[in-house]
């Protein structure tokens, strides 16, 4: 098998479960594991470089309104690849290559390639999503002994705290404008001992 991992927690993943050695191709953040940064990179950022917080915000919203990509697919490099998986996400078009855009690639190169769509909202589902991979990638077994270790680590987390009062948090998923966090980001801050004051578990970030 050869994948395409156009998300850098699934990249992650992959390695961790044993299939990092089909990895072929991965985007521009992909930097973990360190062998991730040997692999050809398919996608970049259509930002430009050095730019303060808020105006990363205010050139992805002008993009955003007017239908413009924020990533570059480079369809040479993948059309190369020969790629069987390509796993992808359609959470955040604001996070990673947009899954449109990966389907519309593969139509133009006429690749067969499956595409795992990762979408999780909360952190059990983070979790489950080791699984699918491993379902996807032949190292199901390797990838349900993660998920079950990552549950255990939680479950010890969450077992230190629980007589404690929860502690207030403020967390920022962005500082200018400010960003209220969403999806795992409050489920995360709860097993750790604290009350998300801002953001809701498995929402948006806002």
């Amino acid at each position: 098998m050869r994948i395409v991992s156009l998300l850098p927690s699934a990249t992650e993943i992959l390695f961790a479960i044993g299939a990092g050695d089909a990895v072929v191709g991965v985007t521009f953040e992909c930097d973990h594991p360190p062998r991730a940064r040997t692999r050809r990179i398919v996608s970049t950022s259509a930002l430009p470089e050095g730019l303060p917080p808020a105006a990363i915000d205010r050139v992805v919203s002008e993009r955003m309104a007017a239908g413009e990509d924020l990533y570059h697919l480079d369809r040479g490099a993948l059309a190369g690849l020969d790629a069987d998986l390509v796993v992808t996400q359609d959470l955040c078009a604001v996070c990673a290559v947009d899954v449109s855009t990966v389907h519309d690639a593969l139509d133009h190169l006429a690749c067969s390639a499956d595409v795992l769509t990762i979408d999780p909202h909360t952190l059990d589902e983070v979790i489950t999503s080791v699984v699918t991979i491993g379902d996807a990638t032949g190292t199901g077994d390797r990838a349900r002994r993660l998920a079950g270790a990552l549950r255990d680590r939680l479950a010890a987390v969450r077992a230190k705290v629980a007589a404690e009062e929860p502690a207030a948090a403020l967390v920022l998923e962005w500082t200018d404008p400010p960003f209220a966090p969403g999806h795992w980001v409050p489920d995360m801050i709860g097993s750790a001992g604290g009350r998300c004051v801002l953001g809701r578990a498995g929402e948006r970030s806002y």
